[in-house]
């Protein structure tokens, strides 16, 4: 584990710190700490990279909260952190292995045999992320109420997590779960669920990191990127606005974040063993927030209305998987946000981290 925080591309106000994890098969295996602390550390002059507290003690946040990316993802969601640490609390994420920050030389991007693998990095990351609390703002730090945050994959990892606090010994009580837009089932029908069951099955047998033939989500990549079929202005683009949904994107950085990542057969299989034990034997008793996209268009075409809509997930699964995995749950349903609701236009971001803020505020406990 490093020593120090480092400076992150997000910008000043975010550092990261690289934590090592069990080596695997390719080698080498780290997690990423990412923390947002404005105005709270400066650069020293002799070691450019690192980061050191400043002499001003900042107030004591009220609670923490550590986000988790989705597939295919990074974090880069500054709106969220920003609200989070806005409204009192201490925001960290963390980039899990072979993903973003945390990919490295070699290794198979994105690629697991098992959801639980992620349990390391969570448990990895809560513990730094307590040891930082505790340097910055001493033992009256330690009893922080700390909330889970996952998005899409990382909704389902983070949901698993949480199901297990209550058999393993985490490093924290989690005082509550927040998923967005939270992949917990696989979208489709009947049929297409028994192929994609049976493709990974026999693909994990015989080759699991062969790629599978399942087309790209460019939709969704499209609503990222401010994209239009002409090169042009987003219809209906306000007037003046800087807002990124509408003018030149949100994703920093694409070589983080490709844009058409390979489904391997292992991974795949590993994904559909978390939705079977979702299903199965899953049952949360912390408080759980649940924010979705008021609607889905899984289409394949282009067209504008796809800006307000999950163009990846069937909100409805998420709906009826959300209601049996937990006994105290809100799901709220934002009409005009997109997959990942806190990269929606400004007006439905707003609300949903408003939303979000709002669950942490009404769920502190000592």
């Amino acid at each position: 584990m490093s020593t120090n925080w480092t400076n992150d591309p997000l910008g000043e106000d975010y550092q990261q710190k690289t934590l090592e994890l069990v080596p695997d098969r390719e080698g080498r295996v780290v997690t990423t700490l990412i923390r947002h602390c404005p105005r709270e550390t400066a650069v020293t002059s002799s070691h450019p990279a690192t980061t050191s507290p400043s002499s001003v003690t900042p107030p004591l946040p009220s609670f923490a909260l550590l986000a988790i990316h989705g597939w295919d993802d990074y974090f880069y969601q500054t709106p969220l952190s920003e609200a989070i640490t806005a409204s009192g609390g201490a925001f960290y994420a963390v980039d899990l292995r072979k993903y973003g920050r945390s990919l490295l030389p070699g290794q198979s991007y994105g690629y697991t045999k098992s959801m639980k693998i992620y349990n390391e990095d969570i448990t990895v990351a809560f513990r730094a992320l307590k040891d930082d609390l505790h340097e910055r703002y001493g033992s009256v730090a330690d009893s922080l109420p700390i909330f889970l945050y996952g998005h899409s994959t990382g909704g389902l990892i983070a949901a698993l997590y949480a199901d297990g606090a209550r058999k393993e010994k985490w490093p924290v009580p989690l005082a509550g779960l927040i998923l967005n837009s939270p992949w917990l089932d696989l979208q489709g029908g009947l049929a297409t669920r028994f192929f994609a069951t049976q493709l990974a099955e026999l693909g994990n047998l015989i080759a699991p990191k062969a790629v599978l033939p399942v087309p790209p989500l460019e939709n969704y990549a499209h609503t990222l990127r401010a994209w239009t079929p002409d090169g042009g202005p987003v219809p209906g683009t306000p007037a003046g606005t800087t807002d990124p949904f509408w003018v030149g994107g949100w994703c920093p950085d694409w070589d983080m974040r490709p844009e058409h990542a390979p489904i391997r057969a292992g991974w795949l299989r590993a994904v559909l063993r978390g939705h079977r034990a979702i299903k199965r034997h899953t049952r949360i008793y912390i408080p759980v927030l649940m924010l979705t996209s008021a609607e889905s268009r899984l289409s394949v075409g282009w067209h504008e209305e796809l800006r307000g809509v999950d163009t990846v997930l069937d909100v409805k699964q998420m709906w009826k998987r959300g209601e049996r995995i937990a006994k105290n749950i809100e799901i709220r349903k934002i009409k005009n946000a997109i997959h990942d609701v806190t990269l929606s236009r400004a007006p439905v971001r707003e609300q949903a981290l408003n939303i979000i803020t709002d669950f942490c505020l009404r769920h502190l406990r000592r």
